[in-house]
């Protein structure tokens, strides 16, 4: 089976699997299938409690209402400047406008939130028969729907509005909205985004919080069970919070934008993660531009940078020579170094490999079994079963091998297949030396 000796059908199904196989691995090397960050925010529109995919401004229009500049969506467009996709969380409700335009009938938003207020409902009569009526929707100045109508039951809600009553609309030139408001986010709120996060596929989840620490220790805790109980290898960031963990990111210090935009550490989450989930598999976000940023908030001389550095935070650094801002060192906040996990555990390079070679493989030997079922078969609990899936790791490592990723991989020692106790399944061993990025130049100029 090893050497490819299955039966003609199987051996057809096999080949494709390789190619899986290989396929996902190279994916690691250009950006595939990762850069997806789950990003909570409280915002003025949207669907509550519910998460948006959102990979370019047509899906944020036609999802959820708005156009990228809303302020509201600020970390939205600094996860976006290196993410492929944003996983965008609505966490509050907020109150939902409305306006009586009519004795008993009412138009009323159809989320909560202060956009609610911009939205005007125009009722005419219709110019081309007088017994019509036209409905008209506008937020701003923008019409977003018309309806002609010749009873109300034909009215029909849109993306905006909706309406109660059984009475008729009044005629008006134009009646605003009223009454739509925000609110704010509750621990109770953060907790139902953690819990909706556990059902979604992504690389980073930020939390954009900035005094709340015991929502930053609920947030580390619940990373912890995801990549240690659950197998999720997925990365965490937040801001001044002493993790001490490999998938937490602790982001210390914020820049300014060249519009005099502040983002501080706690929104600055929201561009980190965005350019770790966008990372390829082997790239580093060290000496990595932040796009758009003329300055950091708070500046540190060389001694504190060091310290810093120690403590596992994770910083922005000003270039005078250049005028830009730039990640100084791409690290997690995992600082208590020991003989089972050396300091190349606090590299997000390091990580990010590990981390893809978990979800990788969970996920395609996941499928292969899938995929098997389906054709009426079992992966075997035998010495075939093990060499079948000892030869699709191989070939998705010597893919990475080749690619960059890693490196002195030994397809016969570096993968070990044994039976669990129970002998209906089995235990993998794998070795692998990822690639560290090049962080360090020394030069020896001799004077002649």
């Amino acid at each position: 089976m090893n050497g490819g000796t299955f039966t003609p059908g199987v051996e057809k199904e096999r080949a494709g699997i390789y190619f899986n196989f290989k396929s996902i691995a190279q994916q690691r090397v250009v950006l595939g299938e990762r850069g997806i960050v789950a990003l909570p925010l409280v915002m003025n529109w949207g669907e509550a409690k519910t998460f948006f995919s959102i990979s370019n401004l047509e899906d944020l229009q036609q999802k959820v209402g708005l156009g990228i500049d809303e302020p509201k969506l600020l970390l939205l467009r600094e996860a976006m400047k290196r993410a492929k996709t944003v996983m965008l969380y609505r966490l509050n409700e907020g109150e939902a406008a409305r306006a009586v335009i009519g004795e008993e009938f009412t138009a009323i938003a159809q989320h909560g939130g202060s956009k609610g207020n911009e939205i005007i409902v125009q009722v005419t009569e219709n110019v081309l028969d007088t017994d019509k009526k036209d409905i008209v929707t506008y937020v701003g100045v923008n019409e977003v729907d018309r309806q002609i109508i010749t009873t109300i039951e034909e009215l029909k809600p849109n993306q905006f509005l909706r309406f109660e009553g059984e009475g008729i609309p009044d005629f008006t030139a134009g009646t605003r909205l009223l009454g739509g408001s925000d609110g704010i986010a509750t621990n109770s709120d953060y907790m139902s985004f953690l819990e909706a996060a556990e059902t979604e596929y992504f690389d980073v989840i930020a939390l954009p919080v900035k005094e709340n620490q015991q929502l930053k220790a609920t947030f580390v805790s619940y990373l912890k069970r995801l990549r240690e109980q659950q197998g999720q290898k997925i990365i965490g960031v937040l801001s001044n919070y002493a993790g001490d963990y490999e998938g937490i990111v602790n982001v210390t210090n914020g820049v300014m934008l060249e519009d005099g935009t502040e983002i501080t550490a706690d929104k600055a989450t929201a561009w980190v993660a965005g350019a770790s989930a966008g990372a390829t598999f082997n790239q580093s976000l060290t000496f990595l531009e932040y796009e758009g940023a003329t300055n950091v908030i708070e500046r540190y001389d060389n001694e504190e940078i060091i310290e810093r550095l120690k403590n596992g935070e994770f910083l922005f650094t000003y270039d005078a020579r250049t005028k830009t801002v730039s990640v100084e060192k791409d690290i997690n906040s995992f600082v208590s170094f020991s003989s089972n996990k050396s300091n190349k555990m606090a590299k997000n390079k390091i990580i990010r490999v590990l981390d893809a070679v978990n979800n990788d493989l969970t996920h395609e030997i996941k499928k292969l079994i899938k995929l098997r079922k389906e054709s009426g078969a079992d992966i075997p609990a035998s010495q075939d079963g093990m060499a079948y899936i000892k030869s699709l790791i191989n070939q998705y490592m010597i893919t990475l091998q080749t690619s960059g990723g890693i490196e002195n991989f030994n397809s016969e020692t570096d993968v070990v297949i044994r039976f669990n106790g129970d002998r209906d399944g089995f235990l993998i061993d794998i070795a692998i030396q990822p690639i560290d990025a090049a962080e360090k130049f020394y030069f020896t100029v001799e004077a002649r």
